[in-house]
């Protein structure tokens, strides 16, 4: 197993074990909405339980190109532009695998999603890291042009961002398009929290730019937007010429994605102007714990969206984050995940990620731990 893997398995153990609040898993804890379940209930009992198409069922492919459409002003074909994927790891894993080859270059912005640079580095390519300003997670768009050369094939963007929940701006999409007007690079823009953006923001996607979106492919997740990521559903959208090569990719490593979650869901999103039921309640756990550690010797970073929150505790100890955390989860009763495992060379700055994703009960209750030190 990964490092981040291990730790995610390590702290679930000791929450289970010591009753521990446990902040540090990646996943919230909302309910499957009862429409949704029934939906699923209803095609698993009526036999609908063979092999899907390769790219998808395609009535729910015409709702995610539908919405595009609707939301971004893209225009997707379903029939050769979106593709349902086991999920976003898998949907970045064959993504990357449909796009680079040996001797390629990749930038990754850091702190960056675990499953990235293992996907990069089994293509034989090589991850070009690229640090985010640490005091608010801006791009110094002149410091990244200088890491472009005739090797860079792909730009991995990240928003919302996982750690940090940062969202980018117009402005920042700007930038990128005229950098990379001219070249031949490809983007994979993981959107997988695209969804969940808070404070009135529209939702995210790469996709309202149409000369960024004519090089991109676009991840999504249902799972995580719905709060049912174990049922592994995601997708992918991109013009024909590089979908194509992505199905082909796609065919020979998982061929296809569970029938009947894919009905349920097409049943579910059908006619829905709002693809993420618990949005308003992410946006009042993030509230509700940020005005519990205000007091705190924490230091809390803004969350534009997605449902994780990055703390700093340089106010409180100058451990090492990873052996920060151990010490939160055995001696205070709160798991929290070390930032460092999101970079390369272990980067720490002292901070932490929690998910926010959990009750009232749990925030208050890992607030007033947390509150002593």
């Amino acid at each position: 197993m990964s490092p981040y893997y291990d730790l995610v398995s390590k702290y679930a153990k000791i929450a289970t074990e010591t009753g521990a609040v446990n902040l540090s898993n990646d996943h919230s804890d909302f309910p499957c909405e009862p429409e949704l379940l029934n939906s699923l209930v209803k095609h698993l009992s009526a036999g609908r339980n063979k092999y899907s198409p390769g790219e998808g069922v395609l009535e729910l492919r015409e709702i995610i190109a539908k919405r595009y459409n609707s939301d971004f002003g893209a225009n997707y074909s379903p029939t050769t532009d979106v593709t349902i994927t086991a999920g976003a790891i898998q949907a970045i894993y064959t993504a990357i695998s449909s796009i680079i080859k040996e001797g390629d270059e990749v930038i990754v912005f850091e702190p960056a999603f675990e499953t990235y640079v293992p996907s990069i580095e089994a293509r034989g390519a090589r991850p070009i890291f690229f640090h985010l300003n640490p005091n608010d997670y801006s791009i110094d768009w002149s410091a990244l042009t200088k890491l472009i050369s005739s090797k860079t094939k792909l730009i991995i963007l990240n928003c919302p961002h996982n750690p940090t929940g940062v969202v980018m701006s117009d402005e920042n999409l700007e930038q990128l398009q005229r950098i990379l007007n001219g070249t031949k690079i490809n983007i994979l823009s993981d959107e997988a929290f695209g969804d969940l953006v808070y404070d009135g923001q529209s939702m995210f996607s790469i996709a309202r730019f149409p000369k960024l979106a004519e090089r991109s492919i676009i991840v999504g997740s249902l799972g995580k937007t719905l709060s049912v990521p174990g049922w592994k559903i995601g997708y992918c959208l991109a013009p024909e010429q590089i979908m194509s090569r992505f199905r082909e990719v796609h065919r020979y490593q998982i061929y296809s994605v569970n029938l009947p979650i894919q009905l349920a869901l097409a049943d579910f999103l059908k006619g829905k102007e709002c693809w993420a039921p618990f949005r308003n309640e992410f946006q009042k756990r993030r509230d509700l714990f940020a005005s519990l550690m205000k007091d705190t010797k924490f230091s809390l970073y803004p969350v534009q969206g997605g449902y994780f929150q990055v703390m700093g505790y340089e106010n409180i100890s100058k451990e090492k984050d990873v052996e920060f955390c151990n010490w939160l989860a055995e001696e205070v009763g709160v798991t929290a995940f070390p930032l460092s495992l999101f970079y390369h060379d272990a980067f720490d700055n002292h901070r932490v990620r929690i998910c926010f994703g959990k009750s009232e009960e749990e925030l208050k209750d890992a607030a007033m731990r947390l509150g002593r030190l």
